[in-house]
């Protein structure tokens, strides 16, 4: 009964931990890096789609360009699967060896999306990968949950630790694959943030890209497994190809109907759209289109990072300066309509308090409409640290001045002939010196000597009387 009542209590503990990191970040309903541009500044007019939910999310800057019941509850399906890539990824290497349980391949419905491997089957992640993003296999997805966690229940309740960690605001999951069950559920908002934390591994953004891919003989399969993506925009599958999709996943279920998380890059722009409960794939395919127009033809996104330079300062203060070097510590990025530019910010800088532990000395905070819109961390550079934006002319000192600022405001060659010509003088003032006292004693001699030869001569020839 102890033990029981242990392991309750552990349960109870762990289920309220994860309750609580999924809940936090809807207690703000904003993840850390995203903002509402919508809230800050009108927006161009938006097209009409058909799908219940969705989302244009920018994914440099976290800007959410557009919105459709974002954050409402909806069924996820297959897309599920890129939650299990991105734990993968985060947690195992491409070469790590998978070896399928009974439970991975016998626990799924009869179905299921499948590539037919069997308990025993060993394949690598990287090929695990493919079979779950192109394929989107579920018992690979079942396979590769045991590999990163040990157990299947493990993997979910790291699943929905990472959710609540990206900041996700209505997610639960149940399975790694996505299968509809009722408690299985996430929302377009959601699944952008989870997409955007997915594309920074460009392994992963290639097997997403993957039209077709082929799995090599196993220990249990003597022929090639032929994988080939239903993605409408990577693939031409709908005829509906997007020039500008890089990689993206799909799902359905009768539940969830169809759902589309695509990836898509122009110019300076990176765009994750998330569209969900859709009546067909080609709805999907068309909606997501619509809003990547949208976005590409009204939007810009710029680098913030890179229009940091100097601050004027007060010289008496910390540096005995009165120019400070500043740089961004990261890239940071900022979304805005076309018909705006950063010079339509206001920004204010605010200095930190001396941290030995750190470079970083200030923030920049950007305002619009006097909202924050985003924020640079700041450290300073060495002053002769040159940066493109605002060319500091005049600040580094040429070898002639900082020889002056170190010998007393003479260079160093003129001290050394000062030098030099003082200890000549000395030489000079010693060697007559000694001169000088050799000629008087070489006159006190032959004085004496003088004076000695008229004594003699006073005594041989005395005077006459």
């Amino acid at each position: 009964m102890r033990i029981r009542a242990r392991k309750l209590k552990t349960v109870f503990l762990l289920s309220a931990f994860l309750l609580l990191a999924v809940l936090l970040p809807a207690l703000t309903g904003q993840a850390a890096g995203t903002v509402r541009l919508g809230e800050l500044i009108s927006l161009p007019a938006a097209p009409e789609i058909e799908s219940d939910y969705a989302i244009l999310m920018e994914a440099k800057s976290g800007a959410i360009l557009y919105e459709k019941n974002a954050r409402e509850k909806a069924y996820p399906a297959s897309i599920t699967k890129i939650m299990t890539a991105l734990l993968t990824m985060e947690n195992c290497r491409l070469e790590d060896k998978v070896t399928f349980s009974w439970r991975a391949t016998h626990e799924i419905a009869p179905d299921s999306s499948s590539i037919a491997r069997t308990e025993g089957e060993i394949m690598s992640v990287e090929e695990c990968l493919y079979g779950l993003m192109v394929a989107s296999a579920n018992e690979v997805a079942q396979g590769l949950g045991e590999q990163v966690s040990g157990s299947l229940e493990s993997f979910v309740a790291l699943m929905n630790l990472r959710a609540g960690e990206l900041g996700c605001v209505n997610t639960h999951f149940v399975n790694a694959h996505g299968y509809h069950e009722e408690d299985h559920y996430s929302c377009a908002y959601d699944m952008a943030l989870i997409m955007r934390e997915a594309i920074k591994y460009e392994k992963l953004v290639e097997i997403m890209g993957t039209e077709n891919w082929q799995i090599p003989p196993t220990n249990k399969h003597d022929e090639i497994t032929y994988l080939h993506s239903r993605h409408p925009l990577v693939t031409n599958e709908q005829g509906m190809k997007y020039p500008y999709a890089v990689a993206g996943k799909t799902g359905q279920t009768d539940e969830a109907l169809c759902t589309l998380v695509t990836y898509a890059k122009q110019g300076d722009l990176d765009l994750i759209c998330v569209v969900m409960h859709g009546e067909t794939r080609r709805t999907t395919g068309e909606d997501s289109t619509k809003l990547f127009n949208y976005g590409f033809q009204n939007f810009r996104s710029y680098n913030l990072s890179v229009r940091e330079a100097v601050l004027e300062y007060d010289k008496t203060a910390f540096l005995q300066k009165n120019l400070i070097n500043f740089a961004s510590s990261e890239d940071v990025f900022c979304t805005l309509p076309l018909d705006l530019t950063p010079e339509d910010l206001t920004s204010e800088i605010v200095l930190f308090e001396e941290n030995a532990k750190t470079d970083v000395l200030a923030t920049r905070i950007y305002y619009i409409n006097g909202r924050e819109i985003g924020r640079c961390d700041l450290k300073v550079l060495p002053i002769n640290d040159s940066l493109a934006i605002h060319p500091i002319v005049s600040v580094v000192p040429s070898r002639n001045e900082i020889l002056r600022e170190k010998h007393l405001g003479l260079p160093l060659i003129y001290w050394i002939l000062i030098g030099g010509a003082v200890v000549l003088l000395l030489f000079i003032w010693f060697s007559i010196r000694l001169t000088l006292r050799a000629v008087k004693r070489h006159q006190r001699r032959k004085a004496r000597a003088k004076e000695a030869m008229n004594r003699m001569t006073d005594d041989r020839f005395p005077p006459l009387l």
